[in-house]
């Protein structure tokens, strides 16, 4: 596993001070269910073998939740456990010496609270950075403060992300805001609290709004003259309907779904789909007829119900009102995308909306992103392409197109990859 951004967001570092009646495998666990996108487990004075066993405990509950486990400054245990990785500060191992122990495969953080030191590190072969205290903290009595403005030239000094550190809580993490920091590691405002997974779903929610506001801040900072948006779910929360929509259609006809008919339906059109159900719930309906019938539901969830994604409206605007050409590129229907945009108020903003039907090809080719191109009349390095897809974020940064990664529930299993290949990526068009 290998480190990105995201996982950075809220970054749990355990201490024991605060397990109470419960064990750390329990708080941890909460911390997991709450939404903490990393976990390291920190252990000073636990005896070798205890802490081998715990940690053994940790990588398991970690991997169950699909999150990556670091061990803090055991560099021979993170290695013989299998841990993801390692972070280590500036008076443990050297960040060199550290790579080399655990190979390339493997995480490595390091602890920052200078440029210079950032500098070294990434230079080292660290893959991202700890960079506090950034405010007053109890955790580490002997940690310098780290103002604000040299946190934010740490951030624009490396290529990799940071993680800010040190006394953060939710009182006073929004004070982070336009420092470029990928995420916060806490400590006592997680394991302190009476509920960690409350605590949790809290606090990721302030760090995606700040990292939302530096990304956003950011991006209209940018050359930008035209963006291309892909509609479902980019701008329109609307993937859901294509998720349930067999189940919502055999229900309708008094039929109980069989568990994982949205895989088999993922891979059908609609006419394949219609011949399956009709074969395989004994609906007297023709094949045609139920395809009708679908496609009514669909089309009156858009034009009924289909709503924009938090904030977009208010993005979009933005984007307006700094005379920047935008326009629609989509797989679905026309008309379907063009009711829903027009109910929800925003029609107005694009030039026009161009389907893959019209262009001739799906979003595993660039003609789209050409098509629309050619109609909005920017240069290629200053329109911007927004999706949620990963096949079609890379098609259209494979055409030389900058990008914008849009989170959707739909692409959850690829939200590692398609940060990765997004020159930008957004938790949430709100600022």
């Amino acid at each position: 596993m290998k480190c990105d951004r995201s996982m950075l967001l809220l970054y749990a570092v355990t201490d024991r001070a605060w397990t109470g009646k419960k064990t750390l495998l329990q708080q941890v666990e909460e911390a997991l269910s709450g939404g903490a996108t990393c976990i390291q487990l920190r252990e000073k004075e636990l005896p070798e073998e205890e802490f081998r066993q715990e940690a053994l405990a940790v990588k398991e509950l970690c991997r169950r939740y699909h999150v990556p486990f670091l061990i803090n400054d055991n560099v021979e245990l993170a290695v013989s456990c299998g841990a993801d990785g390692v972070h280590v500060g500036q008076h443990d191992m050297s960040a060199a010496d550290v790579r080399r122990r655990i190979g390339p495969g493997k995480i490595l953080g390091v602890s920052a609270q200078t440029v210079e030191q950032a500098r070294q590190a990434e230079e080292d072969g660290a893959d991202y950075l700890g960079v506090g205290a950034v405010f007053s903290t109890s955790t580490k009595s002997d940690a310098d403060a780290v103002s604000h403005e040299t946190l934010q030239k740490i951030c624009a000094a490396v290529s990799i992300p940071v993680c800010a550190i040190g006394g953060i809580h939710k009182e006073n993490l929004h004070l982070l805001k336009g420092t470029g920091i990928a995420g916060v590691a806490l400590v006592s405002a997680i394991f302190a609290s009476p509920d960690i997974r409350k605590s949790c779903e809290d606090l990721k929610k302030l760090a995606l709004q700040i990292n939302a506001q530096d990304t956003l801040e950011a991006l209209l900072h940018t050359n930008i003259r035209g963006a291309i948006f892909d509609a479902d779910g980019t701008l329109l929360d609307s993937m859901g309907i294509w998720d349930t929509l067999g189940e919502d259609y055999l229900r309708t006809k008094g039929k109980i779904p069989r568990e994982n008919l949205r895989e088999t339906f993922r891979d059908m059109s609609l006419l394949q789909a219609a011949c399956y159900y009709r074969e395989n719930y004994a609906l007297t309906e023709s094949p045609e007829k139920i395809v009708e019938e679908l496609n009514a539901m669909i089309t009156s969830f858009y034009e009924k119900e289909a709503p924009l994604k938090e904030g977009a409206a208010a993005f979009l605007e933005e984007l307006c009102q700094r005379n920047i050409k935008m326009c629609i590129a989509t797989a679905t229907d026309h008309s379907l995308i063009r009711a829903a945009l027009k109910r929800c108020g925003v029609l107005h903003y694009f030039t026009f909306i161009l389907t893959c039907g019209q262009a001739g090809a799906g979003k595993d080719t660039p003609a789209i992103y050409e098509e629309a191109l050619a109609l909005l009349g920017t240069g290629k390095e200053e329109t911007y392409v927004f999706e949620d897809a990963l096949y079609a974020l890379k098609t259209a940064k494979t055409a030389g197109f900058p990008t914008v990664g849009v989170k959707d529930p739909s692409s959850a299993g690829q939200e590692r990859e398609i940060i990765k290949q997004a020159d930008y990526y957004l938790y949430t068009f709100t600022k």
